[in-house]
């Protein structure tokens, strides 16, 4: 037991990313907002984009559900809308880095409302073409690191990979929460193809990841950002939703590994010392 924890808290210590330090991996601050042309008005509260993706949906309306690529966020109190000519400032407490250990070149992931619609409902059956309900209008992306200086960042938001909750779950419309937490700071490979997949091998191809879809900072040439700006550039009544923007975390590399592969193999013989 005892071995156990320390071994954990090793890890944690040693693989542990800059918001460990008492920050969040999510965004923490709501900077600026404008609805824009006709958002859906049951969606223009932006401080619901701070914090955590939702795991757990549809309460408020008395049809709860766990969170799956089938069946994605939908209260108000989890996404906003952002129409024609709006715009959503989210900041960071802690520099995003552009870092090469981040897993497929990923920085920070969106988490959005969209879904898979299901073509064996209620089984969780993707199309061939892995075809989506929810999806808004396209989104145009700014980073910054000051606030002042922004700079476009390539990608899609409401596309793959639609939240995931808990990877535990066995069916999509689960009426109760999972066990097993999805890591909303780990993206999904983006050389996984969906079309025509069932549930099951959702799951297993997010493998252990929350889904969202992912953003590179390189090519902006910032070593590092703080603030995302999601702007609605429509001229009719089109709009998006945004649940929440996430830091991505990085892959540990073997320099940081050994360090602790160390610390375990010294510690039996340590203990044996003590007794």
């Amino acid at each position: 037991m005892r071995l156990t924890l320390c071994v954990r808290l090793g890890a944690l210590a040693l693989s542990a990313p800059a918001w460990a330090g008492g920050g969040s991996p999510f965004a923490s601050a709501m900077l600026g907002y404008h609805p824009g042309l006709v958002p859906d008005p049951m969606y223009t509260n932006p401080n619901v984009a701070i914090g955590s993706p939702e795991r757990f949906t549809g309460e408020v309306f008395n049809f709860p559900g766990a969170v799956t690529p089938f069946n994605p966020a939908f209260g108000p109190d989890e996404i906003v809308s952002v129409g024609g000519g709006g715009h959503l400032i989210l900041g960071f407490d802690h520099d995003v880095v552009d870092d090469p250990n981040n897993p497929y070149g990923f920085d920070f992931l969106v988490f959005g409302n969209a879904g898979f619609i299901d073509w064996d409902w209620p089984n969780g059956r993707t199309s061939p073409t892995a075809a989506m309900f929810g999806v808004g209008a396209p989104a145009v992306v700014h980073v910054s690191y000051d606030g002042f200086d922004w700079r476009p960042v390539l990608g899609q938001v409401d596309r793959m990979f639609p939240t995931l909750g808990y990877s535990d779950l066995t069916d999509p419309y689960a009426l109760t929460p999972g066990q097993v937490l999805a890591d909303f700071t780990k993206p999904v490979n983006p050389a996984v193809s969906l079309g025509d997949a069932t549930f099951a091998s959702i799951i297993a191809a997010y493998d252990g990841s929350g889904g969202g879809a992912g953003f590179d900072i390189a090519p902006t040439g910032l070593a590092a950002i703080r603030y995302v700006r999601f702007m609605n550039p429509a001229a009719d009544a089109s709009a998006f939703e945004i649940d929440a923007l996430a830091d991505v975390s990085p892959i540990p590399t073997p320099g940081v590994l050994a360090p602790l592969a160390l610390f375990i193999t010294a510690w039996p013989r340590r203990r044996g010392r003590d007794r």
